[in-house]
């Protein structure tokens, strides 16, 4: 039995986990294409932020007793082969962004659905939630000077 003031805590919780491990996945396949530095660099920056949120998201389910649920193994194989396909004729800093904006607002949308329903959440988990989809948001508009 997991130790969450109830559902919502564990589900937002949850998606925190799923939205930053699949962002940091993505954005390293991104990066596998990525020839300018200083946009290599900026994706990377917030790469090492998603994994840093989904290694602390990850520790507090497992600390609750939870089982943190990874993306599928298909999910993650398509996620790779539509980067593949979209970087293969076109490796430019505009096509980059754009892939990587397209892939954050992905993760903002569910993020901002995840805290719609989580009303009754605990409030530090809801609140870590909202960092998560203000970091996500900041990166989209940070990424649009390359477009």
């Amino acid at each position: 039995m997991s130790n969450f003031r109830n559902r919502q805590s564990a589900e937002i919780l949850g998606s925190v986990y799923k939205n930053a491990e699949m962002a940091y996945e993505a954005s390293g396949e991104v990066l596998k294409h990525c020839a300018n530095r200083k946009l290599a660099g900026e994706i990377s920056a917030q790469r090492d932020r998603y994994r840093d949120v989904a290694a602390q998201a990850r520790t507090e389910i497992v600390r609750r007793g939870g089982v943190p649920k990874e993306y599928s193994g298909y999910a993650k194989m398509m996620s790779r082969m539509g980067i593949a396909m979209k970087t293969a004729n076109n490796r430019s800093s505009k096509n980059i962004a754009s892939l990587m904006i397209r892939g954050t607002t992905m993760g903002i949308i569910d993020m901002q659905h995840a805290v719609n329903c989580s009303q009754g959440a605990e409030n530090r988990i809801r609140s870590d939630a909202q960092d998560l989809l203000r970091r996500e948001q900041d990166f989209c508009d940070h990424l649009k000077s390359y477009l």
